[in-house]
């Protein structure tokens, strides 16, 4: 099973692009995708986000971590998706 992960970004945000290549540093063999939603193409996101990007969600709305990756909330809710 795969999972689905959301990534509230945008473009030219250097921290965005550091989470995003952390993230596919810990993907293996089909555990998860990243969706990359920039948030400049939606008013309602950019209202939302603009001080918080980038973001990491799940395809539910349930946000695991903001500004850095956290690694740990990654793995848990992994860990808690295949069991």
């Amino acid at each position: 099973m795969s999972v689905e992960f959301i990534l509230y970004s945008r473009s030219g945000c250097h921290l965005c692009s550091e989470m995003l290549d952390q993230l596919m540093a810990m993907e293996q063999a089909g555990t998860f995708r990243v969706r990359v939603i920039d948030i400049d193409d939606n008013p309602e996101l950019q209202c939302r986000y603009a001080l918080h990007i980038p973001v990491l969600s799940t395809i539910d709305n349930n946000v695991l971590c903001k500004h850095a990756l956290d690694k740990q909330a990654v793995t848990d809710y992994l860990a808690n998706q295949a069991g």
